[in-house]
């Protein structure tokens, strides 16, 4: 993943994958643990995509972990954050 994460918000509560809400970084394999959060990241063009993921990718991704390490979690919240 090359595009910076600008937050990472826990879902409260967990769900469950299913057509249409799937593990947007699962990269090898089949995933089918239940989604923990979504992350916000910043593509080149200025786009703000909202990515569900799964805890074993978010407790594994480097850039993941650096995040939360640096600046934890966000509060779960409807509005996108803006580009920076």
């Amino acid at each position: 993943m090359s595009s910076p994460i600008l937050e990472i918000r826990p879902l409260f509560p967990a769900v469950a994958q299913a057509e249409g809400r799937a593990c947007s970084m699962t990269t090898t394999g089949h995933c089918d643990a239940v989604l923990v959060a979504e992350v916000f990241v910043q593509f080149a063009d200025g786009t703000v995509p909202r990515w569900l993921v799964c805890g074993d990718w978010l407790t594994r991704h480097p850039k993941a972990v650096e995040h939360i390490k640096t600046r934890g979690f966000a509060e779960p919240s409807n509005e996108r954050p803006a580009a920076r």
